[in-house]
């Protein structure tokens, strides 16, 4: 079984972004040494109480140098927000630099904030995600790519990157959609955390099984990265104490910036609905719905039960949710997950 480790860096009024930045890469060098697999970095766009990391590549890089085997993952790029044969250069570029270390995740995200703010309609993701991808492989595959028919001759983009045919791909996959079409093409899935909560989480997932079946192919290897919340300490009471507070401004800063436009429905009083539980919900109910927190032989309990009813192969551990539990303490549960529940699943 693989573990790896996930980061979306909000920023609280007492920190600054130079320090998140920092704790962020000291973190992700001492999960290379404790043995994680993978690092994993969310984009997300002008809401720094959520998120102050727009640009993940970039930190990806700077974490490249600074470690020798985690991979470097994106969770996820944006994809309608950026030109992809842009996005295909940058990202061939960090697989070249860390000799062939990067895992490439795709998404569209849930923020019509983020849209807004490059200008791009939220309403036409979904088609500039799907053409997105399919250029993006074209231009880590083929010898020259052509886009919009202007020129039938094509572009030479350089550099390709060091993995055959192409690093990796993981979708996220949030709404019902994205099961569907993730399964139909038969790719790799984030699935999870807030959006798909573990009561939710199996019929979602009978989504992407029903697609998959209709369309064919045998269920990728690996195919599923279950996200959740998770944190290692002495005993229940003293993670509790640990990290509620930062629980509780995770959700506060989701419930800032989420809009009608962010839900399936997109009807206001369902909106209302959703933006009320973000606001009132309670330890309880996500440590039962979204998290794994506890002691050593807890989580292991509850990572087995968990790998049983889902038969995941990968758990991508949010250690740092909301931002405000510490990076000594958050440096700490890394090491005792690595160090007690990690070695009881390999």
């Amino acid at each position: 079984m693989k573990f790896d480790i996930f980061y979306q860096l909000p920023e609280a009024a007492a920190q600054n972004t130079h320090q998140r930045y920092r704790e962020l890469i000291a973190e992700a060098a001492e999960a290379d040494v404790l043995g994680f697999d993978t690092v994993w970095l969310a984009e997300v766009h002008f809401a720094p109480r959520f998120s102050v990391m727009p640009t993940p590549l970039m930190l990806l890089a700077a974490i490249a140098e600074r470690t020798a085997r985690i991979r470097l993952g994106m969770a996820v790029n944006l994809m309608p927000l950026h030109h992809p044969i842009r996005l295909a250069e940058e990202v061939a570029t960090l697989d070249v630099l860390s000799n062939g270390r990067v895992e490439f995740g795709a998404g569209r995200g849930a923020f019509p904030l983020n849209y807004r703010g490059y200008g791009v309609e939220m309403a036409s993701s979904r088609e500039l995600f799907e053409n997105g991808l399919d250029i993006i492989k074209q231009a880590w595959t083929r010898e020259r790519v052509a886009i919009g028919g202007k020129d039938s001759r094509g572009v030479e983009v350089v550099p390709k990157p060091i993995q055959r045919p192409h690093p990796p791909i993981r979708l996220a996959a949030n709404s019902a959609d994205t099961f569907t079409f993730a399964g139909r093409n038969a790719y790799p899935i984030f699935a999870g955390g807030p959006v798909n909560p573990i009561p939710v989480l199996a019929e979602r997932l009978k989504i992407y099984d029903d697609a998959l079946r209709d369309a064919g192919p045998e269920r990728p290897d690996d195919w599923l990265a279950a996200a959740l919340m998770v944190f290692v300490g002495r005993d229940r009471a003293q993670v509790r104490a640990t990290i509620e507070k930062s629980l509780r401004n995770y959700f506060d800063a989701v419930a800032e910036i989420v809009e009608p436009e962010s839900l399936a429905t997109g009807h206001q009083a369902e909106f209302q609905k959703v933006r009320d539980r973000l606001r009132t919900i309670d330890y309880a109910t996500v440590d039962s719905m979204m998290g794994i927190f506890g002691d050593a032989e807890y989580c292991i309990d509850r990572i087995a039960q968990l790998k049983e009813q889902f038969k995941f192969s990968r758990l991508v551990c949010w250690f740092e949710i909301g931002g405000m539990s510490g990076h000594r303490e958050v440096m700490e549960s890394m090491r005792g997950f690595a160090e007690r529940v990690m070695p009881r699943f390999r």
